[in-house]
């Protein structure tokens, strides 16, 4: 897997606007975001702890109670709010957020960046996680993965692999980007 692969052909991948960061459970979203916020000096949010804010239940007691279905709706009105937002910020998307093809709308005319790793390495970052969508196994999370490269690939600016080390990952989106983390 190339670093800094450029993809989604209907995202403009404008660098002003906000950065959304997409992939997998376990691909280092909430952990590359805030890095990658400090250096561009911008603030850094991720979508599930804006629902966990908002509704003051934890995602696992959300789909215990309601469901995915409408966790997912939810989630996409909480998307459309944070990329309403005038200021430019860093946005961590849930693994499953690109689910519902809504999202690509929202998404258009704004950088969206996908970490990628190996089913395999995902797994053993999550597996411990108690993750609702984790608890139904190996073999599950193998074809959601394989199922949501999809909807990665078509929303994607840039992919990077996220097997690296997470301040790496950071230098490389900041170089493919060309920012120097003064914008």
């Amino acid at each position: 897997m190339s670093n800094g692969s450029g993809y989604g052909s209907d995202m403009s991948g404008n660098i002003n606007g906000h950065l959304v960061i997409t992939g997998m459970m376990g691909s280092g979203k909430s952990t590359v975001g805030p890095k990658l916020a400090a250096v561009l000096s911008r603030p850094f949010y991720d979508l599930d702890d804006e629902i966990v804010s908002t509704t003051g239940m934890a995602i696992p007691e959300i789909f215990e109670r309601y469901g995915e279905q409408v966790f997912r709706k939810w989630e996409l009105e909480k998307l459309d709010y944070m990329l309403s937002r005038p200021v430019p910020q860093v946005l961590a998307l849930g693994g499953g957020t690109l689910a519902d093809e809504r999202a690509f709308a929202l998404l258009r005319g704004h950088c969206v960046i996908w970490l990628e790793g190996s089913t395999e390495e995902l797994w053993q970052r999550v597996r411990s996680s108690g993750r609702p969508l984790v608890q139904r196994g190996l073999e599950a999370f193998r074809r959601m993965h394989e199922e949501r490269r999809t909807a990665y690939t078509k929303a994607a600016t840039f992919q990077f692999d996220c097997s690296q080390e997470p301040d790496v990952i950071v230098r490389m989106i900041v170089q493919t980007l060309g920012a120097d983390g003064d914008e």
